[in-house]
């Protein structure tokens, strides 16, 4: 297909810089090479499409003798609509030409015509995205350069849903101009039919999906609200159940929360008088719904970038979203439905808490869940099983909630209600029936009693945490849960180290320090055969723990103990400060997370506590002992300790 130029445009400086490297780009003649050409203007990119044709036929032709052999360098071939596949427009083309090989010197294609796209039915569309997919297949018999021409809104479509295709790149150039007048509508992607993404993964679109685009597409066409609201729904239902099962793609997401935008706006539109109650009280539900993926997505783009520009966006649109539901719920007519969004709400902000205004968004959380718990409390008579559950998650959410903020401001008074709220919860779990969150809750219950200890010091308290954490343990196995097992382990050996300091007399002391020693060794037992980003606590901090330990079992002179005894706690206090010094070391050089001053800290630290335990040797056994401990010290440490001794 040939161009028509119907007049010569004039260029801008930077349009034709871009031009000029397409042009060069495609000079080169290298074969499989993509480029994407973005243009708004149809006018100004008929001109660039039809003067990029003739300067490359005018620089092949040097290369070819026989005038009767020319042929267009870049051959100009407009989509087919019926069936959207640029691959399979280029194969028709060589199919009708390959008697004739003239075009052995041809540089390649260039597609057109996408922005007619726009005017086509969405299934359209997103077939267009999916054989983009496809590029692969055709790789291998790839002989030629190809020049996609297409519109600014395709390109955040092609590489948001067509990965594939914008991996294969070779480059991008885009002219920037307004898109053309009389086209401006057909220039939009029409985001009511939800076209933006490839939302399914398979060859073949589902026919749940196809038949809603096309009901839409007919109620669109007809301006039925009532059917439109209700095939919205579904479609919006499809994708959030899509990611209730676990696929979490960023394409579910934007589909989904399209769809149920779309539901609001008709739902707004509709003569309230018209419309059955439950249409009105779908209504709620749809507030809920997008609350909730706004909150999911937030979580899955925290997941995978900590550093996502739109991280907090999403947060916040879920808090707008749970807020807009509870102004339109009555709590006395839907009490079940006003528990779950401010249960949902207390949640979020939770969340909040952790980037931006800390006590005030965990306030808020405790305000959410008081109110969830309230309305649980006034309908105990008629309370079933899945709301038990409900009460149950809620109060120990609510007891994080206040340890939370116990972090940052009224512990005391904090840390009682977590326990209050710990305990409350834990009259609705039975081990027998879901032993992991038991042991979760219980896990709970023993760090705020362990934290409480730290602000109103007493046995009494840490007594009680050593037994909730026992609790835990009983469910909480290597085999069950080895990395949660392994923490809890290293918390109990903290909580036991603390209580022998409670207590004067050398052999109960003694006999709390050894029980510590027995909960660090089996936690550092678990952890061996596990991979250090699984864990939520350092080894390295329990290694020294450990060192610790021993050293004071080792120096305590009221202890009376033998000296072997003694000398043989401080090789294992040893043993374990140099493995931590070690491991430290270790981490400079693999991770980046941890800041160099961090990361001194660290080290000093660890290097202190050597220091001390090759002083206790020698005081020990004199200098035989303190060369014994040098001799134990990597060769590289030993610049650092020597002037310290």
């Amino acid at each position: 297909m040939g161009m028509g130029n119907n007049c010569s445009i004039l260029l801008s400086q930077a349009d034709q810089l871009t031009y000029n490297r397409l042009q060069q780009a495609l000079a080169l003649k290298l074969r499989r090479q993509v480029f994407i050409a973005v243009c708004d203007n149809l006018n100004l990119r008929n001109y660039l499409a039809s003067q990029l044709e003739a300067d490359l036929l005018f620089k092949n032709q040097s290369d070819i003798v026989s005038e009767s052999l020319i042929s267009p360098a870049l051959i100009s071939l407009k989509l087919d609509l019926s069936n959207p596949n640029p691959f399979q427009v280029i194969t028709q083309w060589y199919a009708q030409h390959k008697s004739d090989s003239s075009h052995q010197d041809m540089i390649g294609f260039q597609i057109l015509g996408v922005e007619h796209l726009t005017r086509q039915p969405p299934a359209k569309q997103w077939s267009f995205l999916r054989y983009l997919r496809t590029l692969e297949n055709y790789c291998d018999g790839l002989e030629f350069s190809l020049v996609l021409w297409i519109s600014s809104p395709w390109l955040y479509c092609i590489q948001q849903s067509a990965p594939e295709f914008w991996e294969r790149r070779t480059g991008v150039f885009e002219w920037m101009s307004d898109p053309t007048p009389s086209d401006r509508e057909s220039e939009t992607i029409c985001l009511d039919y939800t076209t933006v993404s490839q939302p399914v993964e398979s060859d073949q679109i589902s026919d749940p999906v196809q038949e809603l685009l096309n009901q839409i597409q007919q109620f669109e066409q007809q301006s039925a609200l009532y059917p439109l609201y209700q095939s919205y729904r579904q479609l919006g239902n499809i994708y959030r159940d899509q990611i209730r099962a676990g696929e979490h793609l960023e394409v579910h997401y934007t589909l989904a929360i399209q769809a149920y935008e779309q539901v609001l706006e008709i739902i707004s539109e509709l003569d309230k008088n018209s419309i059955s109650s439950d249409a009105q009280d779908d209504y709620i539900h749809v507030f809920n719904d997008l609350g909730t993926l706004y909150w999911m997505g937030f979580r899955q783009r925290l997941k995978d970038n900590l550093n996502s520009p739109d991280l907090l966006d999403c947060l916040e649109k879920s808090i707008i979203f749970y807020q807009n539901a509870l102004m339109k719920i009555d709590p006395e007519i839907y009490p079940n439905l006003y528990i779950q969004v401010q249960k949902n709400l207390g949640t979020a902000y939770i969340d909040l808490a952790t980037f931006q205004d800390t006590i005030k968004n965990l306030e808020q959380s405790i305000i959410a869940y008081t109110e969830a718990l309230c309305y649980l409390n006034s309908n105990q008579l008629e309370i079933n099983i899945s709301q038990i559950q409900d009460y149950a998650t809620i109060q120990n959410n609510l007891g994080t909630t206040y340890w939370k903020l116990a972090q940052k401001t009224q512990p005391i008074t904090n840390l009682k209600a977590a326990i209050d709220s710990y305990t409350e919860a834990m009259g609705f779990y039975t081990p027998q029936q879901d032993p992991l969150n038991y042991a979760l809750l219980q896990t709970n219950l023993g760090t705020a009693y362990w934290t409480l200890s730290q602000y109103q010091p007493s046995a009494k308290l840490l007594l009680q945490a050593i037994y909730a954490y026992h609790q835990a343990l009983t469910y909480r196995t290597t085999a069950s849960a080895p990395i949660a097992c392994a923490s809890t382990y290293n918390n109990l050996g903290i909580v036991y180290w603390h209580l022998a300091n409670h207590y004067q007399k050398p052999e109960i002391r003694a006999k709390f320090l050894k029980r510590a020693i027995a909960a660090y060794k089996k936690a550092l037992s678990i952890v061996a055969d596990l991979s250090p980003s699984q864990l939520n606590f350092d080894p390295l901090a329990t290694h020294n723990n450990l060192g610790l330990t021993h050293y004071q079992l080792a120096t305590d002179s009221h202890l009376k103990l033998e000296k072997n005894t003694r000398i043989a706690c401080l090789k294992a206090a040893l043993k374990h400060h140099i493995k931590a010094i070690i491991g430290e070391s270790k981490q400079q050089l693999t991770e980046d997370v941890i800041s160099n001053s961090k990361t001194s800290e660290h080290h000093q630290t660890t290097l202190g506590y050597l220091l001390r335990t090759i002083r206790a040797f020698y005081n020990e056994s004199g200098l035989p002992g303190q060369n014994q401990a040098l001799s134990q010290i990597p060769a590289h440490l030993l610049s650092e300790i020597l002037p310290k001794i």
